[in-house]
């Protein structure tokens, strides 16, 4: 039963989720902001952290303006960046949105997310690349949506031919 009709139900339901997100995400998912809405944001870095070695979140803190966050898709991005800002004395101009928060459990502080990473002049993310980013990976919710939708319609019917008399 449950290999029959429980994954079936889970799988429509996320691709359904996925075809959703992709289609109307824009009215309930949080996507980057306009680069007029952004606050640019300038200073010396206290400190710099990562959740994990493989985490792809850099979450760091200007002084005397707040704590920051970057959240790429891939580890190898928050490793660069990690480097680009961890140096001592590093003076960071980043684009940050204020108007959202991440608070994650369990942490002392709060993070605004930056689009734009700029350290002692040099260009470490530019605004244009974390655009670029988030369509590529937009690209991915249609495909793994229908995905979803047609394995769970085949594996309910392949299911329900052979225990027609449960059904």
């Amino acid at each position: 039963m449950f290999k029959g009709k429980i994954i079936p139900v889970i799988g429509l339901a996320m691709g359904i989720f996925f075809l959703a997100a992709h289609f109307w995400g824009d009215k309930f998912l949080d996507s980057i902001p306009p680069k007029s809405e952004l606050v640019e944001i300038a200073g010396e870095v206290e400190w710099v952290n990562r959740a994990s070695k493989k985490s792809r979140d850099v979450r760091f803190k200007i002084v005397g303006k707040g704590t920051f966050v970057h959240n790429g898709l891939g580890s190898t991005l928050a490793k660069e960046i990690y480097e680009a800002i961890s140096a001592s004395g590093v003076n960071v101009t980043v684009l940050a949105n204020l108007k959202e928060t991440q608070k994650p459990i369990a942490h002392e502080y709060s993070y605004n997310p930056v689009y734009e990473i700029v350290a002692n002049g040099n260009v470490v993310r530019s605004y244009d690349e974390s655009v670029a980013s988030e369509k590529r990976g937009a690209i991915l919710f249609p495909w793994v949506g229908l995905f979803l939708v047609f394995a769970s319609i085949y594996e309910y019917r392949k299911n329900r031919k052979k225990y027609w008399f449960r059904t």
